[in-house]
């Protein structure tokens, strides 16, 4: 077993001292930014209270809608257990994924996230009413520093530097100036914990002065980061995360309102098996299925309340295929508690079912999950669903495709960093997706040989394969895999095989690290002919073996990468709105759209147009799909009706 002296975690911000002869290192990674913001339809007109947002309906790019500008990412997956599913994060990456230019050590300007216009003039509903400092107005939000808690090499993300900040600011439009009314400086998540036993600030700020009462008043968040004093440039790319949630803007609070009657799930949903997110289809087996899931829901009242939970698994043609029902429970306040929903029937729900595959065929299946107020008053219906997409095609996966981190190898002599699979058949290996962090001035791209090594003991044991050239890493987008070609496929007979990355250079190799997902006992550094287990760091490595000819070919992604469309309004009242955002050889007369209520009943069904009438149908959660008629793919996304 490898000592802990062979071990390092390099932060951005700090470096352990007596682990300087590490081989293995682990560094922030990049944001999943880089979307054109110039297809998003802004609000114009100013939002009157309540302005409520906690980021469980986006990805990426913030809500249009509330929000005017952002260099900040909504993500479901850098936070610790945040109050519901979805923050906004800062750090130190631009719109399009790469360091902020002037970025130095010392201190710069990075993300900045500015809502729309607000009338704090009068409100309108029952009856038109001024605003006034006696109306008790608040504007109330949850912070988190990033990292994570407890030991450093289980960081996710990266700990802001006590001279990092975050700052809030309202906008004054008789003075054309942004004030200061809140700020914080760079802290852990630990010391939150060990304060009040919670993982995030409560922030509660009353608006008083008469300056920001009018109908284009504005608030925005922004924070200061800071690069480390590094020598190797490899190690220098992302840093210093805040992450917020639940930025709530409303008359008649109080200083200690805290409390909102809101059922919601913590974290996103996982993949059902129990090592892979994605897996191909041939190889797949009923003993790949996991036994449970781990599920977080959170209730933010005051009072204990009754929630139903079920989940549904659906195919790729909208049929449910699998179902649970959880019941009711009784959910207690985690203001009170700390604790979430610890009922088994909720928190550890059952797989009670196995995929049905035809092994030659590709096949996808969504699983839903939703939570319900018993007495159905839950203030937001947003974050009351979750949903997955397994995916059995023709590669493994073990990651979400989500660098939380960076890892890799700096090696002393030639060194290898290996991830093992496991075939039930033989397969033909044609490629391999690798995703390279992005790094300060490009520092990452050092070469390496692709390898593949047969199996001993659990370890690798002899080479089968090695590129005939030195590859060097590319990075084709934030969390956006780069495919590596084999110079001729590979047969690997049944059992396990290892991918692994060699390199001469004394630089460090920086891939994407996972940490949401765990495949840390298939990892092995190789320094001097000595394979050793990974024993210290958790996460996976954004490594996938693909394996046939379709992925020489490439002609089924590029089918599936063609449709991408969005929803708006959602939710909706009454007609839904159908943007294609990607509209490469994409003709309506090849498609169809199917509307799934949570039961896997059809409720509508339609060729493809731009616009549907849904006034017909009940509040609640449903799947919306569009089918190409040709090809049998889907695309589906998550419809809310609340009228």
């Amino acid at each position: 077993m490898m000592s802990f002296k062979k071990w390092i975690i390099l932060s951005v911000l700090t470096v352990i001292p007596f682990l300087a002869n590490s081989q293995f290192r682990l560094t922030e990674a990049g944001k999943q930014k880089g979307v054109n913001e110039k297809n998003i339809t802004k609000n114009i007109s100013s939002i009157v209270l309540p302005f409520i947002e906690d980021f469980s309906n986006y990805r990426n790019i913030p809500n249009p809608n509330l929000w005017e500008n952002s260099g900040a990412w909504v993500n479901f997956d850098y936070p610790v257990f945040p109050p519901t599913v979805g923050v906004v994060t800062f750090d130190a990456l631009d719109s399009q994924g790469q360091l902020y230019q002037g970025a130095n050590t010392t201190g710069f300007p990075a993300d900045t996230l500015t809502s729309c216009k607000i009338r704090l003039d009068s409100t309108l509903l029952p009856t038109p009413t001024k605003l006034t400092p006696q109306d008790s107005i608040y504007l109330s939000f949850y912070v988190q520093p990033g990292g994570g808690i407890g030991d450093i090499w289980d960081n996710i993300g990266a700990t802001p530097a006590k001279k990092d900040s975050l700052v809030l600011q309202f906008y004054s439009i008789s003075q054309n100036t942004w004030h200061n009314v809140w700020k914080t400086e760079g802290l852990r998540v630990d010391s939150i914990f060990a304060k009040d036993s919670t993982y995030w600030l409560f922030i509660n700020i009353p608006i008083v002065d008469t300056i920001y009462f009018n109908s284009e008043f504005r608030f925005r968040f922004l924070n200061f980061a800071s690069l480390a004093n590094n020598p190797s440039y490899a190690y220098v790319d992302n840093c210093d995360h805040w992450h917020l949630d639940y930025i709530y803007l409303n008359k008649d609070r109080r200083y200690d309102d805290r409390a909102i009657r809101d059922i919601a799930f913590v974290n996103p949903a996982r993949s059902l098996l129990k090592e892979y997110q994605a897996m191909p289809a041939i190889q797949f087996s009923e003993e790949d299925m996991g036994d449970t899931l781990s599920i977080k829901i959170i209730n933010l009242s005051d009072i204990a309340l009754s929630s139903q939970y079920n989940y549904y698994v659906f195919n790729s043609f909208g049929a449910e295929v699998a179902s649970y029902n959880g019941g009711f429970e009784n959910i207690y306040p985690y203001i009170q508690t700390k604790n979430f929903q610890t009922s088994p029937n909720h928190a550890n729900p059952p797989i009670n079912f196995s995929y049905s595959l035809n092994p030659n065929q590709w096949e996808t299946f969504d699983v839903v999950h939703i939570v319900k107020e018993g007495v159905g008053q839950d203030s937001r219906t947003s974050n009351d669903t979750i949903s997955f997409k397994q995916v059995f095609e023709n590669y493994f996966a073990y990651d979400d495709a989500s660098a939380e981190n960076g890892f890799g190898i700096e090696p002393i002599t030639v060194s290898n960093l290996a991830l093992g699979f496991n075939l039930r058949v033989p397969d033909t290996l044609t490629a391999v997706d690798i995703y390279f962090n992005s790094t300060y001035q490009d520092a990452n791209q050092k070469p390496f040989y692709l390898c593949v090594w047969n199996s001993l003991a659990g370890k690798p044991n002899d080479s089968i394969y090695r590129s005939h050239t030195y590859l060097t890493p590319t990075t084709e987008g934030l969390n956006q895999y780069t495919r590596y070609y084999l110079d001729s496929p590979l047969v690997i007979p049944q059992g396990e095989f290892f991918v692994s990355l060699q390199t001469k250079y004394s630089d460090y190799l920086n891939l994407g690290f996972d940490r949401n997902t765990d495949c840390s006992s298939k990892m092995f550094g190789n320094w001097s002919n000595s394979w050793e287990p990974n024993t210290l760091f958790k996460g996976s490595l954004m490594i996938r073996p693909y394996f046939g000819y379709k992925a020489l070919i490439g002609l089924e992604e590029v089918e599936k990468e063609e449709l991408n469309f969005s929803l708006y309004p959602n939710p909706t009242n009454s007609t839904v709105n159908l943007k294609i955002n990607n509209s490469n050889n994409f003709h309506n007369t090849n498609y169809k759209i199917r509307i799934i209520n949570m039961l896997g009943k059809e409720v509508y069904s339609s060729a493809f147009k731009t616009q549907i009438d849904v006034s017909a149908l009940s509040n609640g959660v449903y799947i919306l799909y569009i089918i190409d008629t040709k090809t049998h793919q889907t695309k589906q996304e998550k419809l809310i009706i609340q009228k």
